[in-house]
Formats: C-alpha cells, sequence, structure tokens
C-alpha cells in the first residue's frame, strides 16, 4: 500500500502597510512595454505618434506608459457611441423603474384610467343635470323650459371653458 503524500503548507506573506518607496523609474523597451500592455510593438509605436505614449532616449517609462495608456482608454471609452448609449439605457431603466414604483404606490394611474373616471363621473353629472327640469318643474311646463334652458347655458359654459383648458394646454405642450 503507497504512503500518502505529505501536505505542505505555505506560510502567507507578511501584510505590510502600503509605502512609498523611492525607485528608479524603470525604463523598457517597446517590445517589453508592448508584452506588458498586451499589444504589438508596432501598436506602441502608433500610440507614440499619436502623443498617447512618450519614448525618452533610454525608452519607455513603464509606470508613465501604463498609466497614459489607462487613461487613453479611460477617454476613448467615454467618446465611444455605445458609452452613450450605455448611459441612455441606465437612465431610461431609472425612469421606467420610478413609474413602476410610483403606480405601485399609487401617485400615478394611466391616462386610460384617468379619462374613463372622467367619462364616467362627467356622463353620470350630464345624465342627472338632463333629467333635473323634469324633476324640479312637475306639471308646470313654463318652468320646466327655462329650467332646460338654465341648464344647457350651464353644459354650455362648462364645454366653452374645458376647450379654453384644452387649447392652453396644447399652446404649452412642448414640441
Amino acid at each position: 500500500m503507497a504512503k500518502p503524500a505529505k501536505e505542505v503548507l505555505l506560510d502567507p506573506l507578511p501584510r505590510r502597510p502600503w509605502r512609498t518607496v523611492e525607485r528608479e523609474p524603470e525604463r523598457v523597451s517597446a517590445v517589453v512595454l508592448a508584452a506588458h500592455l498586451c499589444m504589438t510593438r508596432q501598436n506602441v509605436a502608433r500610440l507614440t505618434a499619436e502623443g498617447i505614449l512618450e519614448r525618452t532616449s533610454a525608452g519607455y517609462l513603464m509606470d508613465d506608459s501604463r498609466r497614459r495608456y489607462i487613461r487613453h482608454l479611460r477617454e476613448e471609452y467615454r467618446k465611444s457611441p455605445r458609452a452613450s448609449a450605455d448611459a441612455d439605457l441606465q437612465r431610461h431603466k431609472a425612469r421606467l423603474l420610478e413609474m413602476k414604483v410610483a403606480r405601485q404606490e399609487r401617485e400615478t394611474i394611466l391616462v386610460s384610467e384617468h379619462e374613463e373616471f372622467l367619462d364616467d363621473v362627467l356622463g353620470l353629472t350630464l345624465t342627472h343635470l338632463g333629467g333635473w327640469p323634469a324633476r324640479i318643474s312637475g306639471p308646470d311646463l313654463a318652468l320646466r323650459r327655462k329650467a332646460e334652458i338654465l341648464i344647457n347655458e350651464l353644459r354650455t359654459d362648462i364645454a366653452n371653458h374645458c376647450q379654453r383648458l384644452a387649447d392652453e394646454l396644447e399652446r404649452n405642450e412642448p414640441k
């Protein structure tokens, strides 16, 4: 029977607080920098020609070149149409979520629900107003005609006022 393999435990690296270490900046060639940034030497040359990376007589400064390349990538992302589309999508999703929450909390209702409610209330009101002259006049036909004229004037005034409100809303509507 074979003996079980010995388990080897490694001590973890001691934790040290971050501290600034004064050191000489590391200068590297275009090939080494390209490998570090996961690109080709030709791409490093193109970025240098565009002024994104900076070459000194002794080569590229590794830390400086890395920072410059990261800054370049961030700027390119901000300029891209996809970044703009992503931001628009996030705003749209947030707005939809706000609308959903407001509806669930009964702070808002659909326009169709509002219109249905108004149709019901106004229909009931107009029906009862139309029967009012007959109810109050009894057998007196002259009083009934006077009441019908008053009700018609009232309905006309209400309709004209609603039309003025609708015209004002239409004028103030954003184009």
